[in-house]
């Protein structure tokens, strides 16, 4: 039989399948952002509100690649015949441009000089009458509060004003920058003008998108011409170098702007400073490799390592007629699109935060070592308005309160306008000196640059 006994019957019985759930392997932490990812977040967040409609164009040309201008080695065998064949390549010569718009030269800058001196003697009968509405017994704790601050008063430290800027003595214990010394501080302001040197330097035409050759050399080896961008020959074209004049470079390293400054023939000394030995050893490679052994301008070079962010030993007063500070900074173009040696690392993040202190110093190390009359051209390659603006208005209080130094801001007008005329540059306004924001038409910069001239 087929049938099977009920004994023995196989009862069915419904099985519910459970749906198996396959856990991912997910890691204790999640990696973390890359440094330049961290910098363009930051950059998000603070330029974003600040350059508004702006920002997205700025941005875009952060993020691609800059453009260069070639700078001609006058000193090399064979400049002209490469020059030529720039020239053929469709180059422009970016400074005759600019001289050919600076007709009645000479009349323009007594209109412009004469209208300066105005200024000042406006400036000190405002000033004089401020000083005299001074109460005497005025307390001499000032609080630093929302309010801001009034006027700034000369130190009454152990030293004089006139023994610190002799280098007589050290400065006093309890100096320290804090950030917030130039709450409340006016910095006059008055029309410049300047002469633009005789440099010779190759730039494509604005949208051009070719790119320059590796440099040529000639016979024994010397380039004929060297790469850098656009918004570093401001710096040096502010500086209205002129014949005879000594000129400090704070924090020379790699060369490129003192090397700019030599090829003008105006300065009888340059002096290249850097701290680290690893920039000046840079350094002293740019010089052997663009200055020719038997050139006249080698001996005009002077290399020192002293660290300029330190007031209690700089001992450079007084002594120069021209002084650059172009100094250590946050490097935008760089920090979106390098992760190595980025300050936007965790593990640089409180080197980055000390950057307006110590870019304070140097500015102020700089009033100390020009002249009386003399002027310094402080430049950063960010856009940041507390590494820029903020740093200059804290460092001029702070040579007004302890060193007794005053001084004034040139306008970069006619720079600005002359630039901007060329087509390769753009600009956004800011509070003090001038700055330069990448475009993609030409993406040169950032670049910020600001002149103050030492009164006194």
């Amino acid at each position: 039989m087929n049938c099977l006994r009920p004994s023995h019957s196989v009862y069915l019985t419904q099985f519910r399948c459970k749906t198996v759930k396959f856990k991912p392997k997910i890691a204790k932490t999640k990696p973390l952002k890359t440094p330049s990812a961290l910098a363009l977040d930051h950059f998000d967040f603070y330029y974003g509100p600040l350059f508004g409609k702006k920002w997205p164009s700025i941005r875009l040309g952060l993020l691609s690649p800059n453009r260069y201008l070639a700078v001609m080695n006058t000193w090399s065998r064979n400049w002209e015949a490469h020059d030529e064949i720039l020239e053929d390549m469709g180059t422009r010569d970016l400074m005759a441009g600019i001289r050919k718009s600076g007709e009645e030269i000479e009349k323009k800058r007594r209109h412009v000089e004469g209208k300066a001196e105005e200024e000042m003697k406006r400036w000190k009968e405002e000033k004089g009458e401020e000083e005299r509405k001074e109460d005497p017994e005025e307390e001499d704790t000032v609080f630093r509060s929302a309010a801001g601050l009034g006027e700034f008063r000369e130190s009454r430290g152990e030293l004089s004003s006139g023994s610190l800027q002799m280098g007589k003595g050290t400065i006093r214990k309890d100096l320290e920058v804090t950030g917030f010394e130039g709450e409340g501080v006016r910095i006059p302001k008055r029309d410049h003008f300047f002469y633009y040197p005789n440099l010779r330097c190759r730039s494509f035409d604005r949208a051009v998108l070719l790119d320059f050759p590796a440099p040529m050399k000639d016979e024994v080896g010397v380039p004929s011409y060297w790469l850098l961008d656009g918004g570093s020959l401001l710096p040096v074209l502010a500086l209205g170098l002129q014949k005879g004049d000594s000129l400090l470079d704070m924090c020379a390293a790699p060369g490129g702007k003192s090397l700019l400054a030599a090829l003008s023939e105006l300065p009888s000394k340059i002096v290249c400073n850097d701290f680290k030995l690893a920039r000046l050893g840079q350094l002293k490679r740019a010089l052997m490799t663009y200055v020719p052994e038997d050139s006249e301008s080698i001996d005009k070079f002077i290399l020192k390592r002293k660290d300029a962010g330190d007031m209690k030993t700089w001992d450079e007063l007084e002594a120069y007629d021209k002084v650059l500070a172009d100094v250590p900074c946050s490097t935008d173009r760089l920090s979106v699109t390098t992760d190595e040696g980025n300050l936007f690392s965790t593990a640089s993040t409180q080197q980055r935060l000390d950057l307006p202190v110590l870019q304070t110093k140097i500015l102020v190390n700089a009033l100390r070592s020009v002249k009386i009359g003399g002027s310094v051209v402080y430049s950063t390659c960010t856009l940041s308005p507390s590494q820029n603006e903020a740093v200059v208005e804290n460092a001029v209080a702070v040579a007004r309160n302890e060193f007794g130094i005053e001084t004034v801001e040139e306008s970069l007008h006619q720079l600005v306008s002359h630039m901007t005329s060329s087509g390769l540059y753009r600009f956004h306004e800011t509070p003090l000196g001038a700055l330069v924001v990448p475009f993609l038409p030409s993406n040169f910069g950032p670049m910020y640059i600001c002149k103050l001239t030492r009164l006194q």
